[in-house]
């Protein structure tokens, strides 16, 4: 029984999440709206990671395996998203939560002194290199089991 149940949950929450990384690449506005470069690239790569591994990992049946197809479908799409709004996202969070008007330069600085009120922090380049090179050495592993 568990194993049937993580051989359909699994790979029904991959699709989902990887729907939302393709709808906060694809969306410009509302709740599912990437506010930041970094945000997208991390949501990207963290996802991406998942994938590789839930193929090393859950036994995939011949109808399931078409849920892990989508998904990385999906995933591909988030990306090809993301490459053609690049220019267009916000560098960080606060420079996109300024007020219209307000000066960007001000928004960045403040941004560097610290979080204001329940504002969540950006991931760092550290965090993103680190999350391209789990992704990089999941793939390398599946390369080598097949």
């Amino acid at each position: 029984m568990i194993p049937a149940i993580i051989g359909w949950v699994l790979p029904l929450v991959l699709l989902l999440s990887c729907s939302w990384v393709a709808a906060s690449a694809w969306t410009s506005s509302g709740p599912a709206a990437a506010r930041s470069r970094r945000r997208l690239l991390a949501a990207l790569l963290e996802t991406a990671s998942v994938a590789v591994f839930m193929r090393l990992v859950v036994e995939w049946s011949p109808v399931t395996i078409w849920l892990w197809v989508l998904s990385v479908a999906v995933l591909a799409a988030g990306t090809a998203g993301t490459v053609i709004r690049w220019d267009s996202l916000p560098r960080t969070a606060s420079v996109a939560d300024a007020a219209p008007g307000a000066d960007p330069a001000a928004a960045r600085a403040e941004s560097r002194r610290g979080r204001r009120g329940g504002q969540s922090r950006e991931p760092g380049t550290i965090t993103l290199g680190s999350y391209a090179l789990v992704l990089a050495a999941a793939v390398a592993v599946a390369a080598t089991i097949g």
